[in-house]
């Protein structure tokens, strides 16, 4: 496979090339995965927990949890961002603009 050919979203739209929709939800989710991800990773590292730890918060294996952390958890559902809100003590909050999708958390006041 030749990925010299390969251009990236913003190549093509510059070139007024225009992405198939199935494709640009698709890119959107792992987009939001990813972002998903982070947030876990950083609420994680702010409360001092492991990865083990955080796993059994979320009543999963390491493995499954390393998942969310790498954004690899498609499609995302409300019971994973109701328990990732339950386990780091967070409101979850999705919002769509014009852009796309935007994930953040919020603490919850003590």
């Amino acid at each position: 496979m030749n990925h010299s050919r390969w251009r990236t979203a913003r190549e093509r739209a510059l070139r007024g090339e225009v992405e198939a929709p199935r494709i640009a939800a698709q890119r959107e989710q792992i987009r939001l995965a990813m972002d998903l991800g982070q947030l876990v990773y950083d609420r994680r590292k702010v409360l001092g927990l492991s990865e083990e730890d955080l796993a059994g918060l979320l009543g999963t294996d390491a493995d499954e949890f390393e998942a969310i952390e790498v954004g690899s958890v498609l499609p995302l559902t409300s019971e994973l961002l109701s328990r990732i809100a339950a386990a780091l003590r967070v409101d979850v909050d999705v919002r769509w603009n014009a852009d796309g999708a935007v994930v953040t958390f919020d603490d919850r006041a003590a």
